[in-house]
């Protein structure tokens, strides 16, 4: 019976934030024939038969999966760099005289606009050429889609919010923990693992949500840009090109859902040290 309630209490949460979507897809449905815009049928038929090919471009379930992949390979490489290096900058003052400057110069560096220099630095290598699978080269395989170049730029917008949140979220750490496990007798590792690493996790979630968000947005507009064949946001630009306005909404459907997500699955993860924090006394 408890469990009934609670999905019923979920399930309630979620009707408030349907009205608005609901009643554009009735407005699209009533005016679709006085405007540009396909009919919503149409646009689900593409839904709605994710494997057939689109425009000799591929499924929107494989051009979906190679966007997917190529963030998700970069906000490891972000998570990994990241989480660490802003621990030490929030952990030490010292580390963080060092580093600060030429984080604040780097960071509002646009990925984007490093995507010139990532070509010229890594040209178009590939995963198939770093595994020495040259066999794929000329086939549609994943590893031909995950370009050295692009899951740069990837991990480049992911690391500087991982780095800021992880940072604010141990230097806001309550002194009186710290220096109360001290007295204790304890040591710096069980002050990192029980006092440090639980008390910032709010923040460090908060940073990975940023981060994918950004990472979700930097590689639809990389896949739009000339010199891409491949993911959801090369889809969307050929589809539009084509004047395939059903493919391109089909398109940009994925690409809010899909943010959706990352960023309610991440929250959804980080919850219970969000709950923690709100205890705090």
């Amino acid at each position: 019976m408890t469990i009934i309630k609670t999905a019923w209490r979920k399930i309630s949460n979620l009707l408030p934030g349907l009205i608005i979507p609901v009643v554009i897809i009735t407005l699209w449905s009533l005016f679709s024939e006085n405007t540009l815009l396909p009919a919503p049928k149409l646009v689900i038929d593409i839904l709605s038969h994710p494997s057939a090919d689109l425009l000799s471009c591929g499924s929107l379930f494989w051009n979906t999966g190679v966007s997917l992949v190529r963030v998700l390979l970069g906000l490891f490489i972000a998570i990994l760099l990241g989480t660490p290096f802003g621990f030490l900058m929030g952990a030490s003052e010292r580390y963080r005289r060092y580093t600060n400057l030429i984080t604040e110069l780097a960071r509002p560096l646009s990925p984007i606009a490093l995507l010139p220099l990532s070509i010229i630095i890594f040209k178009d290598t590939s995963f198939t050429e770093v595994l020495g699978l040259n066999h794929l080269k000329y086939s549609r395989h994943l590893f031909n889609e995950l370009q050295i170049g692009m899951v740069f730029i990837l991990a480049w917008g992911g690391v500087f919010p991982v780095i800021l949140e992880t940072m604010h979220g141990v230097r806001g750490v309550r002194k009186v923990y710290i220096e109360a496990a001290r007295v204790l007798g304890a040591s710096k590792l069980f002050i990192f693992k029980n006092v440090l690493l639980p008390a910032s996790l709010p923040d460090i979630f908060a940073g990975y949500r940023m981060a994918v968000g950004r990472c979700w947005m930097v590689i639809i507009a990389a896949e739009m840009l000339p010199g891409t064949n491949s993911g959801i946001g090369y889809l969307l630009r050929y589809s539009y090109q084509l004047s395939r306005l059903d493919i391109m909404l089909a398109c940009i459907f994925i690409i809010a859902l899909i943010g959706l997500v990352f960023s309610r699955g991440l929250e959804f993860i980080g919850e219970k040290w969000l709950l923690l924090r709100a205890r705090e006394r």
